[in-house]
């Protein structure tokens, strides 16, 4: 009997429980219901306490590809977590750039930079006019050769002494004077041979040969009378003009011509027997002879080269003309 009494007791409490417990949430929801609360005070209550998220919260960036778009870029759209005020940060709105950068086919962006224009010189207004081309100073001429010992060794560097001071190659000095005296004097002579015979009055010497050094008629084959060896017969040269002396076969009309010329180079005396001498007339009359000065003191062309042997044989017979030019050929 007392045992259905306590049940019939706690099953009342129990009721009794549950009532107060609901009418207590409904007064509370009501409450809270009524209450309206100000902004501008939030605002003020939490402007000092805001709370930013943990850096375990930020979202990694992307890893950037090359292909932006300004015009595609906006807000995050996830809304940030929220703090421990119990209120979401507010996210910024983004600035526009003032200009945007169209992409490119390019991987990536090249900045635009604008390069200022150049401004141009003000042209002159005086030009000022080309002068004439001017000219090459002007080599002075060698002095001229005043001492019986003529300038020169050997037969090529009288030969080159020669050419300095005539427009006339020096191969075709060697060339001539192989063909004319090359059997008898040969171009590689010793120096005291040459050094005798290029002295302006050897042959009034009992030391020289005239006839080694060419110092008689080849027309007679005789020994000038002003010679030491005067009347000595030496070699009658088959087909020689009378007078013709010297390496070059040079007669004495050649240089009586030609001294006005030989002048300059040779002021006080000058004779045919004289290395030097010869092969100065002869430079001379050769250039006389083919009428026109070469363009090239050095080379001579192949037809050049004939002509100056013609003029001077007098013919190219005996192939003359063709082992002068065979010569040049060896000494050039």
């Amino acid at each position: 009997m007392s045992s259905h009494r306590i049940r019939i007791f706690s099953s009342l409490l129990i009721a009794f429980i549950i009532v107060n417990i609901y009418g207590n949430l409904t007064g509370i929801k009501n409450a809270l219901a009524n209450i309206k609360l100000d902004p501008s005070g939030l605002k003020k209550l939490f402007s000092l306490n805001i709370k930013f998220p943990e850096s375990s919260d930020l979202k990694p960036l992307t890893k950037y590809n090359g292909n932006v778009n300004y015009k595609q870029i906006s807000p995050n759209p996830n809304p940030s977590p929220i703090t421990s005020t119990g209120f979401a940060r507010k996210t910024p709105t983004p600035i526009q750039p003032t200009r945007l950068v169209q992409p490119t086919s390019q991987s990536r962006l090249t900045p635009t930079i604008k390069i200022p224009t150049k401004i141009p010189t003000k042209a002159p207004t005086n030009v000022p006019k080309p002068t004439n081309t001017p000219k090459p100073t002007k080599v002075p001429p060698l002095p001229p050769i005043t001492t019986n010992l003529r300038p020169g060794t050997t037969l090529r560097s009288v030969f080159d002494e020669v050419s300095k001071r005539v427009c006339i190659p020096t191969a075709l000095l060697m060339a001539f004077q192989t063909e004319e005296t090359g059997a008898w004097i040969s171009p590689n002579a010793p120096e005291s041979f040459v050094r005798l015979y290029n002295t302006y009055g050897w042959w009034k010497t009992s030391a020289a040969d005239p006839c080694r050094g060419f110092g008689y008629d080849e027309s007679t084959g005789l020994v000038p009378s002003d010679s030491y060896y005067a009347n000595r017969f030496c070699m009658v040269t088959p087909g020689a003009n009378p007078g013709q002396m010297g390496i070059f076969s040079i007669n004495q009309w050649e240089q009586d011509v030609t001294r006005k010329y030989t002048a300059v180079i040779l002021p006080n005396n000058i004779d045919r027997r004289v290395f030097f001498d010869n092969a100065l007339i002869f430079a001379i009359a050769t250039i006389n002879r083919i009428g026109s000065t070469p363009k090239n003191c050095t080379v001579w062309s192949d037809d050049e080269v004939k002509i100056a042997a013609e003029k001077h044989q007098g013919s190219c017979g005996n192939n003359y003309c063709a082992d002068v030019l065979k010569y040049y050929k060896q000494y050039r």
